[in-house]
């Protein structure tokens, strides 16, 4: 089946506390966002990417593809206000429209393992919604707007939710114009995809695979990279 990848690099990065966004910002040497499409630029299945962005890194981010030869990035297009407008926009591009399978990965997520991202392609061929996941080690509890703890929750029936997250191409284009025709914002695609009442299949995610959302997790993304070069 054809697979395409939408990766979402619309944001500003507001929390980051930096000069330019998050995505752009160097680790390495190379900008994250590069690291993150080296991802799928060399899986077989994965024909083209599509990359949304705010109109004011458009220009850059079309010199960067250029610049590391990012050769599957098939279109770059303007993101709309929230990170939900901008897959809605991929969804109508001629690359994802053309394919049966559709990713969608946060820009700042460069080291998805691609055995993983392999079987979540396989398994959304039989599945249609599969994302990756990983049991919290903390114990959760779930309180009150007072601060107080109404309960523990057993972690074992929870997941914290990562990317890529594949789709059926029919079924995350349908979630999404059922999620904006009742004015539903989701957190990830996988919720509109339950809000049409579609089941989503978890596998298990990847300690490594962290996005880069603080200067402390940038530090963290570092360390895996230094790791990664020393056995490399």
């Amino acid at each position: 089946m054809k697979c395409s990848v939408i990766i979402p690099a619309g944001g500003i990065g507001k929390r980051f506390g930096s000069q330019v966004p998050k995505q752009f910002v160097e680790l390495d040497g190379v900008p994250i966002i590069i690291h993150t499409i080296r991802i799928f630029d060399k899986l077989e299945d994965v024909e083209g990417i599509v990359i949304p962005v705010h109109n004011e890194w458009f220009t850059h981010t079309k010199q960067l593809i250029e610049k590391f030869n990012c050769s599957k990035v098939k279109e770059v297009i303007i993101g709309g206000v929230e990170r939900q407008d901008s897959v809605f926009n991929a969804l109508h591009t001629k690359t994802v429209k053309e394919s049966e399978i559709v990713l969608v990965h946060d820009a700042v997520r460069p080291f998805a393992d691609p055995v993983m991202v392999q079987n979540i392609i396989n398994l959304t061929e039989e599945y249609g919604s599969v994302i990756p996941g990983l049991t919290p080690k903390e114990t959760v509890k779930e309180r009150n707007n007072k601060g107080m703890v109404i309960k523990t929750i057993d972690r074992n029936k929870l997941s914290l939710v990562q990317t890529p997250q594949g789709f059926w191409n029919d079924v995350l284009i349908s979630a999404y114009e059922k999620s904006a025709a009742a004015g539903f914002k989701g957190t990830d695609e996988a919720s509109l995809v339950e809000f049409i009442g579609y089941k989503t299949t978890i596998i298990d995610g990847d300690d490594s695979n962290i996005k880069i959302t603080t200067q402390f997790d940038l530090k963290i993304a570092e360390l895996i990279m230094n790791e990664r070069n020393r056995t490399a």
